[in-house]
C-alpha cells in the first residue's frame, strides 16, 4: 500500500530540505516587502490595548465649544482664561497641544491685550508645555515664558497606513525645541522633575530617561494605545470655569487639544475602539455621526497614550528580525519533516494544531506587550506542510486514478471525487450512514400513454430535452442526482455533503423546475415535439445513504420510508404542482406559503398518519414579498403548446382527406 512508502526515514531528509526551501521562500517574500501590509495589519490586532490612564485628563476643543465661542481658532484671551482656570486646580503639567503661532492683538470689545493675557497665564502657571513642529511653532511671546517647547510629531504611517509610535528625538523640529525631544517627553520631565539627559543605547534598542528604560523599535517608541477615554472636559466648560469634576484636573496630567474633525489632527493608529456619537463626550459631532473609522484617533489623545506608556512602564516590544528568520526556518523544517512522517489525516491535524498553538502563543505574548510575527512563520508552516503533502499526493495519485477508472462510469462526478478520496475498496463499499436528507422526485404526467403513439426517435428527443433541463436545474441548486428511472428523476440534498438548509434548497429547485416550463415547452414546440407536464414531490426526513451495490456496480443512493413517501408525493402531485410533507414545511415555514391537502390518499399511506401540503408561494427571505408558485404560467404554456399541436394535427388530417 501507499503507506508502506510514506514515512521512510531514508527519504525524510529530502522533505526536511523542502521545508527549509519553503522557509527561504517566505523570507524572500519578506525581504521584498510583498506582504508587509498584511503583516502590520495583522500584528496591529495583537496590541494589548490597556484601559485608559486615570491620571490623564483631556480638555477638548469640540463642536460644542465651537458653537458657544465661535469659529476656531479663538482669541488668545480665551486660551489665557482656560489656562488660568486649569492652573487654579493645580494640575501636575499642562500639555497645550494647540500651536500658539499667531497673535490676536487687542479685543475690540473689551480693549484687552489678548496676547499679553495669554503670556501672563502661561508664565503664572509655570508648568505649561507648548508644542511645535518643523513647520509651525509658537510665537516668541509665548515660548519664552513656557516651561518648555517640544515637538508633537508622531511616527510616519507604516505599510498598513497606521501610526504605531512616536520618535523620542524628531529628525526635524522647531528652533524653540532646545532639547530636541518629543512633547510627551518634555511633559514627563515637567511632571517628574527629571533633568537627566536622554541616553540612547549604541545599538538603538533602548533609551534611558531617569528611571525609565524605554525600548525602541527602529529608533521609535511603540505606543501602548488605550481604547479611548471618557475622562475629559470640554474647552468651553474650562473657559466658563465649570468642568464637571475639577478633581480630575488636580494632580493630573492635563492635555489640551483639538477634537474638531476638520482641524486635521486625526491619525490612524494600531488599536481600534468604538467612537460614540454623543457630541458632549464622544468623538463625532451630532451633525456627522459617522466621522471617523474605529482605528482613527486625535493626535492629542495619542500623545496622552505615549505619556501613559512611559509613566506606567507598560511598553510594547516587537520581535527582532533575527528571531523572525530563525523561527521561520525552524518551523518550516520541523513541520515539513513531521507532515511527511505522519499519516495524511494526522499530518493535516498536526499542521492545524501547530497553527492554533502558534497563534495562541502570539496572542498571549501580545497581551504581555510583545508583538510577535503573525504572518511569516504561519506562511512557512503552511508552505512546508504543502510541499510534504504534495510529495504524498504523487505517491497516492496512482491509487486514486484506479478508483476513478473503476467507478467513473457509474456514479455522479462529485461522488467519484468522494470515492477517489477513500483509502481502500472496503471503505468504498460501506454500509452507509443514517442522516436527515431531502428527496425530490419529478416525473412527466401521463408520459407512458403518450409515448405509445410516438415514434421512438420522438420519445427519445422529448426525454432528452426534459432530462437535460431538469438535471441542470437540480445541479444549479446543489442537488445530487440519485438516479433516472424512465421519465422520473430522483435527487437528494444533504448528502454526501452537509447542507444545513437542504429542505429550502430542494423547494427553490422545485420552483425553478416549474418556472422553466415555458422555456422547455417552446424548445419542444420548435422541434415539432408534443408538450409535456410534470409533477414534483419533496420530502424531508431520515434515510440511509451510501454507496450501495457490488464491487462491479455501485450507486450512491438513499433508502428508507422518507424516500418512498417522497415518491408517493410526486405521484399524487397534479401537473406543475409541488407537494411536500410536514417536515419539509416545518424547515421552510418562513419562506413558503402552502395549502393543506386534507384527505388525500396515497398508495400505502394512511391519510391520518401524515400531512400533505401544496406550495402556493415562495419568497427570498423573511422580509421579501411573496412570489406565487408559477403553476398557472406553466399550465398556460402547456395549454398553448397543446392547442397548437392539435390545430396542426387537424390541418394535416384535412389535407390528407382532401
Amino acid at each position: 500500500m501507499v503507506r508502506e512508502r510514506v514515512g521512510d526515514w531514508r527519504l525524510a531528509w529530502r522533505f526536511a530540505l523542502a521545508g527549509v526551501l519553503a522557509g527561504f521562500l517566505v523570507l524572500a517574500l519578506s525581504s521584498i516587502g510583498l506582504v508587509d501590509r498584511p503583516f502590520y495589519a495583522t500584528q496591529d490586532q495583537l496590541f494589548p490595548g490597556p484601559p485608559p490612564d486615570p491620571s490623564i485628563t483631556f480638555v477638548e476643543v469640540d463642536s460644542r465649544s465651537q458653537k458657544a465661542l465661535g469659529t476656531f481658532p479663538w482669541q488668545n484671551s480665551y486660551n489665557a482664561r482656560v489656562i488660568n482656570y486649569l492652573a487654579k486646580q493645580h494640575p501636575k503639567v499642562i500639555l497645550f497641544d494647540i500651536p500658539l503661532d499667531h497673535l490676536t492683538g487687542v479685543d475690540v470689545e473689551t480693549g484687552e491685550k489678548t496676547d499679553d493675557l495669554l503670556a501672563a497665564a502661561i508664565k503664572s502657571a509655570g508648568n505649561v508645555v507648548l508644542v511645535c513642529t518643523a513647520d509651525v511653532w509658537p510665537r516668541a511671546e509665548f515660548s519664552a515664558v513656557a516651561a518648555s517647547v517640544a515637538d508633537r510629531s508622531l511616527s510616519p504611517p507604516n505599510a498598513a497606513d497606521v501610526v504605531r509610535g512616536v520618535p523620542l528625538r524628531p529628525k526635524e523640529t522647531c528652533p524653540q525645541n532646545e532639547a530636541d525631544e518629543s512633547a510627551f517627553l518634555q511633559a514627563l520631565r515637567v511632571l517628574t522633575g527629571t533633568g537627566s539627559p536622554l541616553i540612547v543605547a549604541a545599538d538603538g534598542s533602548s533609551a534611558q530617561l531617569g528611571s525609565h528604560r524605554i525600548p525602541l523599535v527602529d529608533g521609535e517608541m511603540l505606543i501602548n494605545f488605550t481604547r479611548g477615554s471618557d475622562q475629559a472636559c470640554s474647552y468651553v466648560d474650562a473657559y466658563n470655569a465649570s468642568c464637571p469634576d475639577p478633581k480630575l484636573i488636580t494632580d493630573h496630567i492635563v492635555i489640551v487639544g483639538s477634537k474638531l474633525i476638520d482641524a486635521g489632527d486625526v491619525y490612524s493608529q494600531a488599536v481600534s475602539f468604538s467612537h460614540p456619537y454623543d457630541p458632549d463626550t464622544g468623538f463625532c459631532p451630532s451633525s456627522r455621526k459617522v466621522c471617523m473609522q474605529d482605528n482613527q484617533n486625535y493626535g492629542f489623545r495619542i500623545l496622552g497614550d505615549a505619556i501613559s506608556t512611559v509613566l506606567t512602564d507598560r511598553y510594547v516590544r516587537a520581535q527582532p528580525r533575527n528571531s523572525v528568520i530563525l523561527s521561520v526556518l525552524l518551523f518550516s523544517l520541523v513541520v515539513a519533516l513531521w507532515v511527511y512522517l505522519l499519516s495524511f489525516r494526522t499530518a493535516v491535524l498536526f499542521t492545524g494544531g501547530v497553527l492554533v498553538l502558534y497563534y495562541g502563543a502570539v496572542f498571549l505574548l501580545g497581551q504581555l506587550g510583545y508583538l510577535s510575527d503573525p504572518i511569516y512563520a504561519p506562511i512557512a508552516i503552511i508552505l512546508a506542510a504543502t510541499f510534504s503533502l504534495a510529495a504524498r499526493y504523487v505517491l497516492e495519485e496512482r491509487e486514486r486514478r484506479k478508483v476513478e477508472r473503476i467507478f467513473g462510469h457509474y456514479v455522479d462526478p462529485r461522488i467519484v471525487l468522494q470515492l477517489a478520496a477513500k483509502r481502500s475498496i472496503e471503505d468504498i463499499i460501506s454500509k452507509g450512514e443514517r442522516r436527515d436528507i431531502t428527496l425530490l422526485f419529478v416525473d412527466i404526467r401521463g408520459f407512458t400513454a403518450m409515448s405509445e403513439g410516438m415514434s421512438a426517435e420522438d420519445v427519445q428527443s422529448v426525454i432528452q430535452e426534459y432530462l437535460d433541463e431538469m438535471s441542470s436545474l437540480i445541479l444549479k441548486w446543489d442537488g445530487t442526482i440519485d438516479k433516472y428511472v424512465g421519465d422520473e428523476i430522483v435527487a437528494l440534498w444533504n448528502a454526501p455533503v452537509d447542507q444545513p438548509d437542504h429542505a429550502l434548497l430542494a423547494i427553490r429547485c422545485a420552483y425553478d423546475l416549474v418556472n422553466q416550463a415555458p422555456v422547455l415547452e417552446a424548445r419542444l414546440a420548435s422541434k415539432g415535439l408534443p408538450p409535456i407536464s410534470w409533477g414534483i414531490g419533496v420530502n424531508t426526513g431520515p434515510a440511509v445513504v451510501g454507496n450501495m451495490g457490488s464491487k462491479d456496480r455501485l450507486q450512491y443512493t438513499a433508502l428508507g420510508d422518507t424516500v418512498n413517501t417522497a415518491s408517493r408525493f410526486c405521484g399524487a402531485a397534479p401537473a406543475f404542482n409541488l407537494l411536500i410533507g410536514w417536515t419539509s414545511y416545518q424547515a421552510c415555514a418562513d419562506f413558503i406559503a402552502v395549502d393543506e391537502m386534507p384527505g388525500l390518499q396515497l398508495k400505502g399511506k394512511s391519510a391520518e398518519t401524515f400531512r400533505l401540503f401544496k406550495v402556493t408561494a415562495i419568497r427570498e427571505d423573511r422580509t421579501s414579498p411573496w412570489v406565487q408558485f408559477p403553476t398557472d404560467a406553466a399550465l398556460a404554456s402547456y395549454s398553448d403548446h397543446r392547442q397548437h399541436q392539435t390545430a396542426k394535427a387537424v390541418v394535416a388530417v384535412t389535407q390528407d382527406g382532401a
